[in-house]
């Protein structure tokens, strides 16, 4: 088992994997990722599996960015220096989070071919069984730490970007700096808007939605 020290001694208990301690975790990562690309295959029709997909490729990409590697300057809190503070259920709740950051910037934006309330609803009960799924995996080794606010679903982006950015400061016991946050939070839904944009919007457009 991969072992992030933290004061908790919490172990990370996703497969362990050679190499790098950021090799390790870009592969901790890509396993969440695809455990939950396959319950959205196990879940959904094809037509919401897509975007299901696209959806879990974001918050897997996110994730990476923020305690990996950035490529895109506006995807940067800082995190990359505490990725000690990280194990299994703090790394399970965060890409869990970013996931459901996806549905947020779905039914904000829009994609061709889907109804942003309806499909919305079915990918949003997805997500909250998929979470109870990782709980149940051993070797991912999650703890179920809902969403970041009760009312999530109703949130504009940037409501979301600023509530996610203080869950994940406070799950990984960060002190906060208001100053850089107004900044950090600002860049990362401009980033992952235009993400979103770029990505995942014209690649399910181009495939009808289907």
């Amino acid at each position: 088992m991969i072992g992030y020290a933290t004061k908790e001694r919490m172990p990370m208990r996703l497969p362990l994997w050679r190499g790098s301690a950021k090799t390790r975790l870009r592969s901790d990562i890509d396993e969440l990722r695809r455990v939950s690309a396959q319950y959205g295959d196990d879940s959904l029709d094809n037509r919401l599996g897509a975007l299901w997909a696209a959806s879990c490729d974001g918050a897997a990409d996110i994730t990476a960015q923020l305690f990996v590697q950035n490529y895109d300057e506006g995807i940067d809190w800082g995190l990359k220096r505490h990725r000690k503070r990280l194990n299994g259920a703090r790394l399970a709740a965060i890409y869990w989070w970013m996931l459901l950051y996806q549905l947020v910037l779905f039914r904000n934006k829009g994609v061709a071919g889907y109804d942003r309330i309806e499909d919305f609803a079915t990918l949003r009960e997805t997500a909250e069984a998929l979470m109870e799924h990782l709980v149940n995996l051993p070797h991912i080794g999650a703890v179920n730490p809902g969403p970041w606010q009760e009312h999530w679903q109703r949130q504009v982006s940037l409501e979301a970007s600023l509530d996610i950015y203080n869950a994940v400061m406070g799950l990984l016991s960060i002190r906060l700096n208001t100053e850089a946050r107004v900044m950090s939070v600002s860049l990362f839904t401009s980033a992952t808007e235009r993400r979103f944009n770029a990505v995942t919007a014209p690649s399910l457009t181009d495939t009808g939605g289907k």
